[in-house]
């Protein structure tokens, strides 16, 4: 009876602990089970991070170029400011190089001859030279204005200005008579004339009328001849206008 006895606690003891081997190799499996999912995510996880040090890379790439780009673009503004300053000081030298002398103008009883003299810097600038003002044999306060480069474009301009005077009051209004712009070069010949009957229609109709101001509106021609057509006049780097009021 005792060996039975014996017989079925050991049984026994082989029955609890063949659970307990199987309840521990379950919390095993679901151990293993756990760190495959950890390892999953772990795997995901370092993908993603994969993905993020690429786009990291791209963007560390892109900024590099981007500022190679930017330094580039910066040397090239530098040297443009370079030039522009250059270029800046040379138009500086050469305005006051053209200011110095002083516009030669010869007065005579009805006509008066102006001389522009260093015509090949004079046509670069875009200065108006506003030549003496003088009184036409009648008695009209007048000037004349020349520009060697009109608006940026190889033309020249030429207008005429009546101007307040103290004779005001004893002359005849509205002015009427007519100015002529002549350039003469021994066999060649150019002249322009302003005619006040031409702006009785016009906006600049009052030009010619008694001064109110100091200044009327100027009236001339914005583009009287082209720089090519001009150096046929350009006599020893002078250039002769002669101006008639009749």
């Amino acid at each position: 009876m005792n060996g039975i006895k014996n017989h079925h606690e050991i049984l026994t003891k082989q029955i609890i602990d063949t659970k307990e081997i199987s309840k521990q190799q379950k919390e095993k499996e679901q151990e293993i089970k756990n760190l495959k999912e950890q390892n999953a995510k772990l795997q995901q996880t370092l993908e993603e991070t994969n993905n993020e040090m690429l786009e990291l890379k791209k963007l560390t790439y892109d900024m590099l170029t981007n500022q190679e780009e930017v330094q580039n673009l910066n040397q090239e503004i530098t040297k443009l400011n370079q030039i522009v300053e250059e270029n800046s000081t040379e138009f500086l030298a050469l305005k006051k190089s053209i200011q110095q002398p002083q516009v030669k103008q010869h007065l005579f009883k009805d006509k008066h001859i102006i001389i522009l003299d260093q015509m090949n810097l004079r046509l670069l600038s875009d200065e108006a030279y506003y030549l003496q003002a003088v009184y036409s044999p009648e008695g009209y306060y007048c000037h004349i204005k020349i520009y060697t480069r009109s608006t940026n474009v190889n033309n020249v301009a030429i207008f005429f200005q009546l101007i307040r005077s103290e004779l005001d009051d004893v002359l005849k209004w509205p002015f009427a008579k007519k100015i002529t712009f002549t350039l003469k070069n021994n066999d060649k010949f150019f002249a322009l004339t302003i005619t006040p009957e031409n702006y009785i229609q016009s906006l600049n109709a009052s030009s010619f009328d008694k001064p109110t101001e100091e200044y009327n509106v100027a009236v001339g021609f914005p583009n009287i001849i082209t720089h090519e057509e001009l150096k046929q006049f350009i006599i020893n780097n002078n250039l002769f206008i002669t101006i008639t009021i009749q």
